[in-house]
């Protein structure tokens, strides 16, 4: 980690900076980037895209909800414009709220974001923004982000299943084989289309690529 943290230190020039953080669903973004804003030695923030996904309700109208985590169902315009208004000196920003629990953005809430010295953005789409200072991409091998998936899915499905308001509920009475099965169709299905055609192209873009073993640690960084 010291040496991204190093290499983001030299392109910081002491105003608003902004550092995306990709790769495949499952990689460990989210885990990720809190640890690289906890080591960045300035005021750091985390945002998720996910905040800037369409509603359930407008992907269904658009007949989207199907392609659900591919670039054209976020408000890539709306990440642009935040991004804008932090360069511009603007001291807050508010933004939707995505829900885990409920996997859809929350109609009655919303969130301000105080301007940091450094945004960070981690999600799938994060380096299909242009107005990045520093772009990272998270790489593993597929088998080992295939089986985090995995264990992922089943162990939030577990601790949905006492949680009627978690869209995770419906699933949590299934027999685990039949629901690994399930959650692996949806892997080929949408996440390895999704790896596949938008977010492993977007490695070419990137400053610095984080390679992680098996044990969801740094195995090698390389700075471009």
């Amino acid at each position: 980690m010291n040496t991204l943290v190093q290499a983001i230190q030299q392109r910081y020039q002491g105003d608003f900076m902004t550092v995306g953080i990709t790769g495949s669903v499952a990689v460990g973004k989210s885990t990720f980037a809190a640890n690289l804003a906890e080591a960045l030695a300035v005021n750091a923030a985390v945002v998720s895209t996910d905040d800037f996904l369409m509603s359930n309700a407008t992907l269904m109208a658009h007949g989207l909800f199907d392609q659900k985590g591919f670039p054209q169902t976020y408000g890539l315009d709306k990440m642009a414009q935040m991004i804008a208004a932090f360069k511009a000196g603007q001291s807050t920003v508010t933004i939707p709220l995505y829900r885990q629990d409920i996997a859809d953005i929350d109609a009655q809430v919303q969130q301000t974001i105080s301007r940091p010295d450094i945004l960070i953005i981690e999600g799938v789409v994060a380096l299909q923004l242009a107005a990045l200072d520093f772009k990272i991409y998270l790489d593993a091998s597929l088998s080992d982000i295939k089986s985090w998936y995995l264990s992922r899915t089943l162990a939030m499905t577990a601790q949905a299943q006492d949680d009627p308001t978690s869209w995770r509920y419906q699933f949590a009475q299934m027999p685990v084989a039949e629901l690994s099965e399930l959650a692996m169709t949806t892997w080929d299905e949408t996440n390895q289309v999704n790896l596949d055609r938008y977010i492993l192209p977007t490695q070419q873009q990137a400053d610095a690529v984080v390679s992680l073993d098996s044990e969801h640690q740094i195995r090698r960084i390389t700075i471009k």
